[in-house]
């Protein structure tokens, strides 16, 4: 299967990391290689929200720190998965899935990878009260060791793509002591070319290499990676040198930081589509009229020039139109707010009738100015639409109960899975797991099913596209942009690749000159 060019550069990400935080002196740390400097400072957009429950989305910025890994790594260059801490692995039944683990690998605290400890840690996904939606007991059945070296994971029908989900961040792989009555602790306890040491909750990690790593020795001798939610102090920070990596940087403090000669700006698109979302199960967004004339009232374009600064183009559906599972021949949809009304007048909705409020969360800081343009837009059809700015985790449990008027959300859909089924299967089916949309169709449920089965990744990408048309047609959500991400660094910083699927940020490629 090949992706979208606009994946670029993920394939030499190779280690993974866990959501930690902490910041600390380093003892004992490796000698950094000569003329090198030793220690980096990067900062990250969002903090761990669960105690580092690898069910939870806290797996993948441990991904990010070079902690945690995974059995497969997906290479987005090529679209293709790879050998992480598995070297094989084949269907040897309809419904099963045989893994070889890689020889000579360690965790951390000196333990020995075996199949029984991969068994151990995926079990506990399938266990938790709220499972990934990489791995779910609605796909897997069942995970078992064939023998010191083979991992078996069953389901309950036939699916080509176990070995995608067993590239997701959360199912990465944690030493037994990792797992306490307390929650998850990840010092020393992954694989990967970089180990926890200590931390300060919600703020920082610290990490240092780790010399008996089983792939190539990181260049790096000690990591801080810093939490930081605020992106204009993301910004701020690479530019004064305090850190020097930034991921996430707003749009809005992008030209600033090209005008800094000792600073690189790398801009690329990914598969991140930001929507309008609404519960469509019930009054008012049950109606294909009222979600309709919301999706007519809005100005792509504008947003897309102005709250994005050009760093978003206007979206066609949940996929960037360049992807290979994209529908063709479809445009973005323009704002006619004649149109809007007519639709309303249709529905039966007065003008002035609908009170709503719009939650936007922090983390995105382009939210707020996006909010403010929604907010103008649907005023010109008669909209009084409040807005409500807060943490992302303020507002998730609200969203997931479907209890919310409008929400901004900005989707990542290879993330979970690096194939569309993993967010189409969590946002769009009857029993999805992230469907705050309340969205329920058997047909979509069906299809995407069969699609769970196909080997043929050409039919497969036929039915996403497909479904992603019905998503756009009916206005199951209103997508509004598809995003551009931007990350910054030192000019001293050396291959460094931002990672289009949020996976991978601390690599053992990474360096920093003297």
């Amino acid at each position: 299967m090949k992706s979208s060019r606009l994946f670029r550069g993920a394939a030499l990400a190779l280690a993974v990391g866990l959501l930690t935080t902490a910041c600390g002196s380093f003892e004992g740390g490796g000698e950094a290689p000569s003329g090198a400097a030793s220690k980096l400072t990067i900062a990250l957009q969002f903090a761990p929200r669960a105690n580092f429950a690898l069910e939870t989305d806290d797996a993948f910025v441990l991904t990010q720190v070079g902690c945690l890994e995974t059995l497969l790594r997906y290479n987005a260059e090529l679209g293709e998965l790879e050998p992480l801490l598995a070297t094989e692995w084949k269907q040897t039944e309809p419904t099963a899935w045989d893994f070889t683990l890689r020889e000579g690998v360690r965790f951390q605290d000196g333990t020995d990878l075996t199949a029984e400890a991969v068994v151990a840690s995926l079990n506990y996904l399938l266990k938790a009260d709220a499972p990934p939606r990489a791995f779910t007991p609605a796909v897997v059945s069942g995970v078992e060791a064939v023998d010191a070296k083979t991992v078996r994971v069953s389901t309950e029908t036939p699916s080509a793509l176990v070995p995608f989900r067993l590239a997701s961040g959360n199912t990465g792989i944690l030493a037994p002591k990792a797992y306490t009555d307390a929650g998850i602790d990840p010092i020393k306890t992954c694989t990967g070319p970089f180990a926890p040491v200590s931390e300060q909750p919600k703020q920082s990690i610290s990490l240092e290499r780790n010399e008996t790593y089983w792939g190539t020795k990181a260049a790096l001798a000690q990591v801080d990676a810093r939490f930081i939610v605020e992106g204009a102090t993301r910004a701020t920070q690479v530019q004064t040198g305090e850190s020097q990596v930034a991921l996430a940087i707003p749009a809005a403090n992008a030209p600033e930081l090209e005008q800094n000669s000792e600073l690189v700006v790398n801009r690329a698109f990914t598969p991140r589509t930001t929507g309008l979302y609404f519960n469509t199960s019930k009054a008012p967004f049950d109606s294909l009229q009222v979600r309709k004339a919301l999706q007519s009232a809005l100005d792509l374009d504008a947003i897309a020039a102005s709250v994005y600064d050009g760093a978003a183009k206007p979206a066609i559906g949940p996929f960037s139109p360049d992807e290979p599972w994209a529908p063709t021949g479809m445009t973005p949809v323009k704002k006619d707010t004649a149109a809007a009304k007519q639709l309303l007048t249709d529905a039966r909705i007065a003008e002035g009738q609908l009170n709503l409020t719009l939650l936007a969360y922090n983390e995105r800081p382009e939210f707020a100015d996006l909010a403010a343009v929604i907010q103008a837009n649907l005023a010109e059809i008669g909209f009084t639409v409040k807005i409500k700015a807060s943490d992302y985790a303020a507002i998730e449990a609200d969203l997931l109960a479907g209890d919310y008027d409008l929400s901004l959300l900005s989707r990542n859909h290879l993330t979970d899975i690096a194939d569309p089924i993993g967010f189409l299967t969590a946002d769009y089916t009857c029993e999805g797991g992230f469907n705050i949309s309340q969205y329920c169709d058997k047909a979509v449920d069906a299809e995407l099913t069969k699609a769970n089965g196909e080997a043929d990744a050409s039919a497969r990408h036929a039915i996403y596209a497909e479904v992603a048309k019905k998503l756009q047609e009916e206005a199951i959500t209103v997508f509004i942009v598809s995003e551009e991400t931007t990350a910054a660094r030192r000019t001293n910083v050396q291959n460094f690749v931002d990672d289009p699927l949020a996976r991978y940020a601390v690599t053992p490629e990474l360096a920093l000159t003297s």
